[in-house]
């Protein structure tokens, strides 16, 4: 039982469909246990409904009534848009907890930069790089699972002659 059947069977019950239709719509559900099923929930759901449903009488006419509905739609149309030239926060609103927290999250890297001086130029003064004067060999084993690296100086060595004399 599909989802298109389902629906043939309801517009079959609602009396929507034309009498041949129907009548084939039920021969077909009448061979089928789900349908068969499916139709007396149907059936039952209609009865209660029907003999529930609670009877609403308006003070004034039909007419009257929804005449009161289109004139109160045709005034909120021919109004002007709620925030034409003025300056709208609604979005503020809408999305506070998101700004709140990436304001809050801006503000706390700001102070830990402050603290820190991470971004000051007068502590890299203290750093040295001997970078002209060592090289490195890297040796990466995947089988032993280790990685060797080597560092090693690259000042020329003193002749034995200068290291005697000096």
């Amino acid at each position: 039982m599909n989802a298109e059947f389902n629906l043939k069977l309801q517009a079959s019950l609602d009396g929507e469909l034309g009498a041949s239709e129907a009548r084939q719509v039920e021969a077909q559900a009448a061979l089928q246990p789900e349908a068969r099923a499916l139709l007396g929930e149907l059936r039952a759901t209609r009865e209660a409904l029907r003999g529930n449903e609670i009877e609403r009488t308006l003070p004034e006419t039909r007419e009257f009534y929804w005449g009161k509905i289109e004139r109160a739609i045709q005034a909120a149309e021919a109004q002007p848009a709620p925030h034409g030239g003025r300056f709208h926060l609604g979005w503020l609103l809408r999305y506070w907890p998101q700004l709140g927290g990436a304001t809050a999250a801006a503000l706390l890297a700001l102070a830990a930069v402050l603290h820190f001086q991470w971004m000051a130029p007068e502590g890299w003064v203290d750093i040295e790089s001997p970078l002209d004067e060592t090289g490195a060999f890297c040796f990466r084993s995947e089988q032993d699972r280790m990685t060797l690296v080597w560092v090693y100086d690259q000042t020329p060595a003193a002749e034995p002659e200068e290291k005697a004399m000096n």
